[in-house]
């Protein structure tokens, strides 16, 4: 969905409260309940900008060919309509270093927190791992 033949990273932006709005049963095969949590400015120093969302011909129209990277298609006259813009999207080309001490796992239960450490000797490589039933009061769907 991102268009030219650059490779980025994307990014959702959304506050922890949101994510038990979008990891629910329907989304299964777009949103696992397994992610990684960075801190936004660390995203933002390293390249990560907000995706623009506009039709693509606009876009096209309006930005050089290797910034077509930060467009999301937006459609509301479509039905249904094309509108990605809950999700607050953010894209960094290449790759995303990411550092343990700044990087938090966000995993689906306990038992996943569990096994994390075990694979990891006690001593995952990040700075914790959180269980999203944890912050939801229930398991993730």
């Amino acid at each position: 969905m991102v268009p030219g033949d650059r490779p980025v990273v994307c990014l959702f932006d959304g506050p922890i409260g949101d994510l038990s709005r979008v990891l629910v049963r329907a989304n299964r095969r777009r949103y696992e309940p397994f992610g990684v949590a960075i801190d936004k400015r660390y995203a933002y120093t390293s390249g990560a900008r907000p995706v623009i969302y506009m039709s693509l011909g606009e876009a096209q129209e309006l930005l050089d060919a290797e910034e077509l990277w930060r467009v999301m298609g937006i459609d509301l006259t479509r039905t249904p309509p094309v509108d990605w813009t809950f999700e607050r999207e953010w894209r960094l080309p290449g790759d995303l270093p990411l550092e343990a001490s700044s990087t938090v796992a966000l995993v689906e239960s306990w038992q996943d927190v569990a096994e994390v450490y075990d694979r990891f000797d006690n001593a995952p490589p990040c700075a914790g791992v959180i269980p999203l039933e944890n912050l939801f009061g229930s398991r993730a769907a």
